[in-house]
């Protein structure tokens, strides 16, 4: 099977970034709870349905991540599955996609890349 390239795994626009991010994990543990750590990672780049992010932390296909943007980019957080992981030295790479975003957090979103997209 041939791997896709990143252009053709995401058809959106691109931003490409290196932001802090703070990330919510959350594992199934016994009984049905949910254990849950926060890490710290940094965004890599971000379009309207997916981001890249990378942290020291590994984390396995299919998990679910609650991202904290930085204040002063006014972004809520937003949840996204992860869908590729990459190791990189002793870094991880993951390429998200974005699940459940309400219109509203999409249009965030959308405005927000085109504002930083316009000031490069």
């Amino acid at each position: 099977m041939q791997q896709q390239s990143d252009s053709e795994r995401r058809k959106k626009t691109r931003l490409p970034l290196n932001i802090p991010i703070m990330m919510s994990i959350y594992q199934w543990e016994q009984e049905g709870s949910f254990a849950g750590q926060s890490v710290t990672g940094y965004l890599m780049d971000l379009s309207e349905d997916g981001i890249q992010l990378e942290t020291q932390m590994p984390l396995a296909q299919d998990m679910f991540v609650i991202i904290h943007f930085l204040q002063e980019s006014e972004l809520p957080p937003m949840t996204a599955r992860i869908i590729r992981v990459e190791k990189n030295k002793d870094m991880f790479k993951y390429g998200c996609m974005l699940s459940a975003l309400p219109l509203y957090q999409h249009l965030q979103l959308k405005e927000y890349i085109e504002r930083k997209s316009s000031h490069e």
